[in-house]
């Protein structure tokens, strides 16, 4: 942001240079990035850090953090609002703020009787050196302001603005309406949408807030009553309008980043004392002050010995006290060694202990400090069990052709929506970025299968899996942590029939490469429950160790895959990575390889799909005896899944072997004929 020296030294009559002031200020608050001459005034090119825009922003606020640090005074300027007329403002003007987390304040003031003309040279002088153009008297007035106090201001024509009878006019602050818009004071028309504030009277739009005015209700050479807006506006919404619009301005930047909605009075009689020396008129009496939902200070607990021990050099508890009290905070005792700030209300970023000690060093000056070797010895990094089955994980499923995705932790209402998920589980974000990003995500699968419905539409199959964290709030308002092993299979149209069997198998190597040996897969009742909503209700189950759950895996539900327009079939497991990793075994238990060769068979079985292919496994297992040494599932086949009565074919392999002898073939197919006759029994056909 650009400040005039001169501007500066007049606010506190400080005697440095400007090269003095430039590299104080670079070395003790903010960079400056260059210093030009212009004309008789020199231009501080200052970078201000976000959580300083409402306090520093402006110069006012600038010059009272240099004296501050150099113990200087600010020279005292009172203004105090005379010759006004017998009307009262709020006789004549109505401020309808429609939802106060849009529009935290909303001041206005009304000056009659003004004269429009060019502004004077010293005021024409500030802007520009400030990178300005001057516009006329009113308006300059306003921009100077914006620039001396941080808080931007606009001007109305209040003749122009339209009511529903003639003497009394209505300011409303509300979300655009769709299919609304403006032609904004720099003749260009913008199509409004619900994401952005407004500024209207009873009939359209005025001004988009905190950004730009409208033309129709801008002051021009015929103005003789105005309206002058001081007001305080969300930060995310002026954010999000600048976005949709591609329209960034003086007062967007500062709206953006927050200000402190107290400041809104002290500018806005400023600006009425500047109009009414520079353009005349009568002020009305009094304020119309739409302030719903005051902002409270805080009160920081500060430990003089914490502060000591983290700066690195004792200070008195006196020192500490009067540097407080000069920046405008208010210092009580709690205890000998614990004071109580309460911290202007101007300076939002000061919100804990921390935050305290920070300035306290910034006075102390950080090149004053000694820098002292830590009083620790340093050890060797311990092993990081967790890491190193992250990075296990992460070779296994790379090799098994999955790419690793990671996403942002948040979500929205929407989102949930979609998926059929609660929302009061998801923990809300106080200050969101986007009205895509307002909650933490409670189950990071949702981002993986919107990923893969988008890839699919450029590729026939794709595996993505990551390690994503979970965000849970519970019925006492704590937020629980967690991590979930993500893994998904999409495949365009219906050729992924199988995936489900292909991910269930992808997931008993990979545990067993974990050490797990004793898990299981249970089906039975899961698609009652409702975290298995988002999955297909006839190929969904649950991953369990004994009766603890690891995890779950299935089919999008085909409602879901609707709803999200998904071009193919999604197979999705999440596994509690906490629990994994807790279970997870680094030694394996040695066997020695078989003496005996193997013989391998296959068999196919008919069944109806209400059986469970872990029952076909167990009447297999029985029948065959200790003989079978391994049984895998090759092959599912089912023409419709989602209709009823509709059979299924399971293909199986079986490793038969005998420990004492080699197998014989006769001795296998006589043991393969007791399978099938069993199979039988059960109704089911043996092919």
């Amino acid at each position: 942001m650009k400040f005039s020296y001169n501007w500066l030294k007049e606010l506190t009559g400080i005697s440095d240079s400007p090269q003095g002031l430039g590299e104080f200020l670079t070395a003790r608050v903010f960079e400056v990035e260059g210093i030009t001459q212009h004309g008789n005034d020199w231009i501080l090119e200052v970078k201000i850090l976000p959580n300083r825009m409402a306090d520093a922003s402006g110069h006012e606020g600038l010059m009272r953090e240099i004296a501050w640090l150099k113990g200087a005074s600010m020279r005292k300027r009172e203004w105090k609002i005379k010759n006004q007329g017998n009307t009262k403002t709020e006789d004549i003007l109505e401020v309808a703020v429609e939802n106060p987390d849009d529009c935290p304040r909303y001041s206005a003031r009304i000056i009659t009787g003004v004269k429009i003309t060019s502004s004077p040279a010293w005021l024409r002088e500030r802007l520009e050196t400030c990178g300005l153009q001057s516009i006329n008297n009113i308006v300059d007035a306003a921009n100077y302001m914006m620039l001396e106090t941080g808080q931007p201001l606009h001007v109305f024509d209040y003749d122009k603005l339209k009511a529903g009878y003639s003497n009394y006019k209505t300011i409303s602050v509300r979300r655009a309406r769709k299919g609304e818009q403006i032609m904004a004071l720099d003749d260009k028309i913008y199509a409004l949408s619900p994401d952005i504030l407004v500024i209207a009277d009873e009939k359209e739009p005025c001004a988009i807030a905190g950004i730009k005015g409208g033309k129709d209700s801008g002051v021009t050479g015929d103005t003789r009553t105005i309206i002058i807006e001081s007001a305080n506006f969300a930060p995310i919404l002026i954010r999000r309008a600048r976005q949709i619009l591609n329209l960034v301005t003086d007062a967007s930047v500062r709206f953006e980043h927050g200000l402190d909605p107290n400041q809104t009075i002290h500018a806005l009689n400023r600006v009425a004392l500047l109009i009414q020396e520079g353009a005349g008129g009568t002020i009305y009496k009094g304020i119309v002050d739409a302030y719903a939902k005051p902002s409270l200070s805080r009160t920081i607990p500060f430990r003089i010995s914490l502060a000591n021990q983290l700066i690195g050099k004792t200070q008195t508890r006196a020192f500490y006290k009067n540097a407080f009290v000069r920046m405008g905070s208010r210092v009580k005792m709690r205890a000998p060694d614990i004071l109580s700030i309460t911290p202007p209300l101007y300076r939002l970023d000061l919100e804990i202990e921390e935050d305290l000690i920070e300035e306290a060093a910034r006075l102390v000056g950080y090149d004053s400090i000694l820098p002292k070797t830590p009083a620790f010895t340093l050890a060797g990094a311990e092993e990081n069990e967790e890491l190193i089955w992250t990075e296990r994980a992460r070779n296994f499923l790379a090799h098994a052709g999955f790419h690793e995705s990671m996403f942002y932790a948040f979500t929205s209402e929407k989102e949930l929506t979609t998926y059929g998920l609660d929302t009061y589980t998801a923990p809300p974000l106080l200050n969101p970025a986007h009205t895509a990003a307002t909650h933490l995500i409670p189950r990071p699968l949702i981002k993986y299968i919107s990923s893969l419905t988008e890839n699919l539409r450029h590729t026939e199959e794709i595996k993505l899996f990551g390690i994503a964290k979970r965000f849970v709030l519970t019925e006492n308002k704590k937020i629980e942590e967690h991590q979930d092993l993500i893994l998904t299979i999409g495949t365009r149209g219906k050729s992924g029939i199988n995936n489900f069997y292909i991910l269930k198998g992808i997931i008993d190597e990979l545990c067993e490469s974990f050490g797990i040996t004793d898990y299981w897969h249970d089906d039975a009742g899961v698609a009652t429950k409702k975290e298995m909503w988002i999955f297909h209700p006839y190929r969904l189950a649950e991953l369990k160790m004994g009766d603890q759950r690891l995890g779950r895996l299935g089919e999008i539900h085909p409602d879901i895959a609707a709803r999200i327009k998904t071009r193919g079939l999604i197979v999705a497991a999440e596994i509690d990575w906490d629990i994994l990793t807790r279970v997870a075994k680094e030694e394996f238990a040695y066997r020695p390889p078989d003496k005996y060769p193997s013989l391998l068979r296959d068999l196919a079985v008919i069944v109806p799909d209400t059986i469970r292919v872990s029952d076909v496994e167990k009447i297999i297992t029985a029948a065959a005896g200790p003989l079978l040494a391994d049984l895998d599932l090759f092959d599912y086949f089912q023409d419709d899944p989602l209709r009823q009565g509709e059979k299924k074919n399971l293909a199986f392999h079986l490793v038969l072997h005998a420990d004492d002898r080699t197998l014989r073939d006769e001795e296998a197919d006589l043991r393969m004929q007791e399978i099938r006759r069993a199979l039988t029994d059960q109704g089911w056909e043996c092919v």
